[in-house]
């Protein structure tokens, strides 16, 4: 085994004896989402930490289904202090993309942190950013 494999798995199993208390203690975000207009397909959390990757790369992602009533919730734990944003994208029709309507305007829910709804094209960083500073920050999303 090269050094780099045994480093990684060292890292691994360190990681396997955290115990879940000392990652409770941890800054973290629940992100809750509500209030969308179809129930089937799929959303897609996206976390972004800075402004230069905001949209375009997220630092950490996830998506999932609509649960039965009509939200969806994640969990990002064990994060670094700092500034975070959240986009939401629900691709209703699960064709792996976000439809857009007359104008560009979408035809399907989308949504950012701080509940921000932009008149024309997409808000800053800076509009969008909450702090983690400590467990469970929650932050909802409205669709509305």
């Amino acid at each position: 085994m090269n050094l780099l494999k045994l480093s990684q798995t060292a890292l691994v199993m360190t990681g396997l004896m955290i115990p879940a208390a000392v990652l409770a203690e941890l800054p973290g975000v629940k992100i809750i989402v509500k209030n969308f207009s179809a129930t089937t397909g799929t959303v897609e959390v996206s976390l972004f930490d800075n402004a230069a990757t905001f949209m375009r790369e997220p630092f950490l992602q996830e998506s999932g289904r609509v649960d039965a009533g009509g939200a969806f919730e994640v969990e990002f734990v064990a994060l670094p202090e700092g500034e975070y944003a959240v986009v939401v994208v629900h691709d209703a029709n699960d064709n792996g993309k976000l439809d857009t309507g007359f104008l560009g305007f979408g035809s399907e829910d989308y949504g950012f942190s701080n509940n921000v709804r932009p008149w024309f094209g997409r808000p800053g960083f800076e509009d969008v950013k909450f702090r983690v500073d400590r467990p469970e920050v929650v932050v909802e999303i409205n669709l509305d």
